[in-house]
């Protein structure tokens, strides 16, 4: 049980760093929007990682004080089970966040920010499966099979496979497999609520 909390907190700690980084990129971006339109799409994304970075920011501790405490922790404690809820919780922001990269390299490709954000994407989506494998491994270690956690769209079962986005879709533990060195030379269309080949 250490491990799978501190391994969490080395996740977490990576991914508040990331998301400062990212948001730094994206600052000047809202600054000098050149229409409403682009100021609410990057605002949007800009806001749903700060209050992510306010989550962590109330998560980390939690977690620190588990791992100087070895792990010492009663599962009967509401606080507890809260913690494992907010874990989880963050994993869907590390889902949310792969994907804010990843809309991001299409704007930023060909500039000086593309493979800084690749980079970030890159070592996201890693974070990313590990924190299912390790979520997985704490749900069965205190028996929350029964807590419904938020799911991401791409990780339910009963939702067409036209809605969801292979590369998130993966089971915990399978690692994205690259087409090719910069995979996003190949997209030639966004369209809303998909980002498949054409």
């Amino acid at each position: 049980m250490t491990s799978s909390f501190k391994q969490m907190e080395e996740i977490f700690n990576r991914t508040q760093t990331a998301l400062n980084e990212f948001k730094d990129i994206i600052t000047p971006v809202i600054e000098k929007a050149e229409d409403d339109h682009e100021r609410l799409y990057w605002h949007h994304i800009y806001e749903e990682e700060d209050h992510r970075s306010d989550r962590l920011d109330q998560l980390l501790p939690q977690l620190n004080q588990i791992n100087r405490n070895e792990g010492s922790v009663s599962t009967d404690d509401r606080e507890f089970v809260y913690l494992l809820q907010d874990i989880s919780l963050e994993k869907f922001g590390l889902h949310n966040f792969l994907e804010h990269l990843d809309l991001s390299l299409y704007t930023f490709k060909d500039t000086e920010f593309e493979q800084p954000i690749q980079k970030l994407r890159d070592m996201t989506a890693e974070d990313y499966q590990q924190s299912k494998q390790l979520l997985e491994r704490l749900n069965e270690e205190f028996k929350m099979a029964d807590y419904q956690a938020s799911v991401p769209t791409d990780e339910k079962e009963d939702i067409d496979k036209s809605l969801k986005v292979e590369a998130y879709s993966l089971p915990a533990g399978e690692v994205e497999k690259k087409e090719e060195p910069n995979k996003y030379t190949t997209r030639k269309k966004l369209t809303v609520g998909s980002l498949k080949h054409s």
